[in-house]
């Protein structure tokens, strides 16, 4: 038969039923409340790097990459058609005013110039032949007309006779008219050997000038070359450092042809490229600042490439100190050029938590405890050298987490250890 419980009994075994079940309401409560806490993902302090917005002037700038060039490179071309005896200068030499760069194998010139001698000399020997032929055949009709003269003379005096004669009765009219003819032909006989005189000197004189045209074009062809011919030393016209010089000795090089490059390494200024997507941002002018060894030199865009070359345009900056110390040729340098600038506005340091869009997901430590970032999102409007300027979604004095957070980007609270 069963027996009932004891009272005392049953009152223990409820309040262990009661503190159980309060013990297991307990630990739901307790579970609920801090397990989001103990998954929510956390950061050491020692990992990230913190920034303060404040306030402050910023520039908005196009970054490129340049590389530091002579400012004057002066340019030797080939004053004649020559081969490449020597090569006496190369490239990174140093080298004076007047000093030999090249050697050029001159024999082709000097030949020309041989030939136009030759051919200066035939047209003067042309010209004195002419001289002397004119002078003979002047000499001969000179002879003819004092000679046609004489029988004009004596043909009139015979015609004047016959008229007297002729008065007296002494001689008959057909006698007296032909000696009267004779007279008029020995008057146009003359008159064409005067005429004939004339013309013959006018001629010669004509073909004359004409060689004597082409004695001046013979002389100045013959002097050009001369000149061609002294300056082929190929001789530097200022001091500087050869950058580059034909490269092969044997090469053929015609007039005009850049057989070398001169530069002058006192000062220098800087070409730069950039993706072309900046392109519309570019105008000459602008503030540039060159970053040297850390220290921005200032200066102005001078030049824009109007060809786009593999995505990429190029331009050149003039340095206000283009012959600072610590300028390099070929030096690689970062460049700065200053599109737009704004005087007070909130600007927070650059880092790798922002990519450089309008607005970006940024953490911001909480104020007051300082033990988790809250993500918020920002607005930022000019990107400076070293800041972005902040838009909306930050108040002066927050504390921002510049480190790279894509990992952290999907949550809305981050502890930070």
């Amino acid at each position: 038969m069963d027996r009932e419980l004891d009272a005392s009994f049953r009152r223990g075994v409820l309040r262990r039923r009661v503190v159980w079940a309060g013990g297991s309401v307990a630990l739901v409560v307790a579970i609920l409340l801090f397990l989001p806490g103990w998954l929510r993902p956390s950061i050491a302090r020692e990992r990230i790097r913190t920034g303060r917005v404040d306030r402050g002037p910023i520039e908005g700038i196009v970054e490129a990459s340049g590389q530091v060039i002579p400012a004057f490179e002066g340019v030797l071309s080939s004053p004649v058609e020559a081969r490449v005896k020597k090569i006496l200068k190369r490239p990174g030499e140093a080298v004076k005013a007047g000093e030999e760069i090249l050697q050029l194998d001159t024999a082709a010139s000097r030949i020309q110039l041989e030939r136009l001698e030759d051919q200066l000399a035939k047209k003067a020997n042309e010209g004195a032949q002419l001289r002397i032929n004119l002078e003979k055949s002047l000499t001969d009709l000179r002879g003819s007309i004092e000679s046609q003269k004489l029988d004009l003379e004596a043909l009139l005096y015979r015609q004047d006779q016959n008229r007297k004669l002729r008065g007296d009765g002494l001689v008959s009219e057909q006698v007296l008219k032909a000696s009267e003819v004779d007279s008029k032909k020995a008057r146009i006989e003359l008159a064409q050997l005067q005429g004939q005189a004339a013309n013959e000197e006018q001629s010669t004189q004509a073909q004359l000038a004409g060689l004597e045209l082409d004695l001046a074009t013979l002389r100045r062809d013959r002097d050009e070359a001369r000149r061609q011919l002294e300056l082929a030393t190929t001789r530097s016209d200022r001091s500087g450092v050869i950058t580059w010089v034909v490269p092969q000795e044997g090469a053929t090089v015609r007039q005009g042809d850049v057989i070398a490059r001169i530069a002058d390494l006192d000062s220098f200024r800087v070409k730069a490229g950039v993706s072309d997507v900046h392109s519309a941002e570019l105008h000459p002018g602008q503030t540039v600042r060159v970053m040297v060894d850390g220290q921005p030199l200032t200066g102005r865009l001078a030049e824009i490439d109007p060809t786009i070359q593999e995505g990429r345009v190029e331009f050149h900056v003039n340095l206000d100190d283009s012959r600072n110390p610590k300028l390099r040729n070929n030096l690689s340098v970062d460049v700065l050029v200053v599109t737009d600038s704004r005087a007070n506005v909130l600007r927070v340091p650059k880092g790798p938590y922002a990519q450089g869009s309008a607005s970006e997901p940024v953490f911001v430590i909480e104020p007051g405890e300082r033990s988790a970032a809250i993500r918020k999102t920002v607005r930022f409007g000019l990107s400076g050298y070293d800041a972005y300027e902040v838009l909306d979604g930050l108040a002066e004095g927050d504390e921002v987490i510049l480190s790279d957070m894509r990992d952290f980007v999907h949550l809305s609270r981050v502890n930070l250890k």
